[in-house]
């Protein structure tokens, strides 16, 4: 079961109660915090959170919105979407270039990595029939390009060429055009993905999208990105 943490502030004594993220069933827990509340009596109270959560079979939680206290859990771990986002970079990508109005067909998108990931070559190949050229920056990638080239006849473009999006999974190396971080305080360069026929929570749609993805109840076609 997944959990929901809110943090209201303010008096009163925080319990599991059932709820509903989107078609998740969920048991949330308010942590209230009160004006003047110590450091030792907050701890308190999270770890009494964690605890009743975890007595439900609660492993990971979702985090609302106004939630500050996520790096001091020590029984849960709130859910991550940076997954979901690395997994869908190639979808991101030609969002991307949607947004910056070329064509795929058109468009260069770089992919840029400390190192050639498995997150990087599954995006390399997913866009490889569908783009005018890759990018590689990532130690190693232009032998890597060269292997793209000979399976897929795409050309391989040198970082000088640019591109017109970039996908960085990871801090250093160049950037081009309207650029996805897909590392660390990730940003989708303004994009949002939502799934079709779903009414996710706004403060926390991306984590439950990823709950979702990871339970196969989302499927690449299912996504809208805009």
């Amino acid at each position: 079961m997944v959990g929901e943490l809110i943090c209201v502030q303010g008096r009163g004594r925080g319990k599991a109660e059932p709820s509903w993220l989107g078609p998740l069933a969920a048991a949330r827990w308010t942590v209230y915090v009160p004006e003047g509340l110590s450091p030792r009596r907050l701890a308190r109270r999270l770890l009494r959170a964690e605890r009743g959560l975890a007595k439900l079979g609660v492993g990971r939680v979702v985090l609302r919105e106004g939630f500050p206290y996520g790096d001091r859990l020590r029984l849960l771990r709130p859910v991550d979407p940076l997954p979901l986002w690395r997994g869908l970079a190639a979808e991101l990508a030609l969002g991307a270039l949607e947004r910056e109005g070329v064509p795929p067909g058109r468009g260069r998108v770089a992919l840029s990595a400390p190192r050639l990931c498995g997150e990087l070559t599954a995006a390399a190949e997913r866009l490889c029939p569908l783009v005018r050229g890759l990018v590689i920056d990532a130690p190693g990638g232009e032998d890597y390009a060269r292997s793209l080239q000979a399976r897929f006849g795409l050309p391989v473009t040198p970082p000088a060429a640019g591109a017109d999006v970039t996908a960085a999974f990871g801090p250093g190396g160049g950037r081009w055009g309207r650029c996805l971080e897909l590392h660390g305080a990730v940003d989708l360069g303004g994009l949002t993905v939502g799934a079709a026929g779903l009414e996710l929570p706004e403060d926390c749609a991306d984590q439950v999208l990823a709950l979702l993805w990871e339970q196969g109840l989302v499927k690449r076609e299912g996504l809208a990105i805009r």
